[in-house]
């Protein structure tokens, strides 16, 4: 059940968005049906599951008028991801709201999106069993918001050796070979921010500062521990036998 912080931004999300539609869409004759794009011109009419799900990640140029499309499906999408009814959550699902410059748009309905997003992983990472996987979230707010910053400062304020700890650690073991090695295949494949590079050094300098504690209260695997502390270092020495001759059971 989503916490009330969540269910009150699913709620503004709907209430600032309401009855807007896209009013001259056409949409890309290619892939979407008439009867589909018929529906980014009407409000307030639930759309397919399917129909919103090829919205939400559909790139600006299959639109006339991308924002307005993305603001049409917004109080729906949101509805849906709070609840965990957004089957096969994936990064890739949240870029055409990523691409709708939505951080540019009235600031009501900028705080709206931005509220939503921040709640929906603090509800997230803060549950025992959230409905999706904690990193699919994570990817997905980062893909969406275009950073990462007000997430790790959601990590970071939640106490020690409670669900946040657990689901760091299920994520490390997911991230860490690409942390070290640089690369971002598992977190920022869908990075949509044009102005800005992948965040990459931050989420690794937020982790050498918060994950060791975190990992520790909740008995997590020495070598992760290892693993996590080798971001502190430049890529290069991150390799060398000196540095692995350290390693627990080497």
């Amino acid at each position: 059940m989503a916490s009330p912080a969540l269910d009150a931004a699913v709620d503004r999300v709907r209430t600032v968005f309401a009855g807007m539609t896209s009013p001259v869409e056409t949409g890309c004759g290619m892939c979407h049906l008439p009867e589909e794009t018929a529906l980014l011109r009407t409000p307030d009419v639930e759309l397919p599951d399917d129909v919103l799900r090829m919205f939400a990640h559909e790139v600006p140029n299959h639109f006339d008028d991308h924002p307005a499309a993305m603001r049409r499906i917004l109080p729906q999408l949101a509805a849906r991801l709070a609840t965990g009814r957004f089957a096969g959550l994936d990064a890739y699902e949240l870029t055409g709201l990523a691409r709708s410059g939505w951080r540019t748009w009235p600031a009501e309905q900028a705080c709206a999106v931005r509220a939503f997003l921040e709640a929906w992983w603090a509800d997230t990472v803060t549950s025992d069993a959230p409905p999706y996987p904690v990193h699919k979230v994570f990817e997905s707010c980062v893909t969406a918001g275009s950073t990462v910053t007000p997430y790790l400062a959601v990590w970071a304020g939640q106490p020690l050796g409670g669900p946040a700890d657990r689901h760091l650690v299920d994520c490390l073991e997911r991230w860490i070979d690409d942390l070290i090695g640089d690369l971002t295949s598992s977190l920022f494949s869908w990075w949509c921010h044009p102005y800005r590079d992948e965040p990459l050094a931050e989420l690794q300098a937020w982790l050498v500062e918060h994950a060791p504690p975190r990992l520790r209260a909740c008995g997590a695997d020495p070598l992760l521990l290892f693993r996590t502390g080798l971001l502190a270092l430049p890529y290069d020495e991150r390799w060398t036998e000196d540095v692995w001759a350290t390693a627990p059971g080497s």
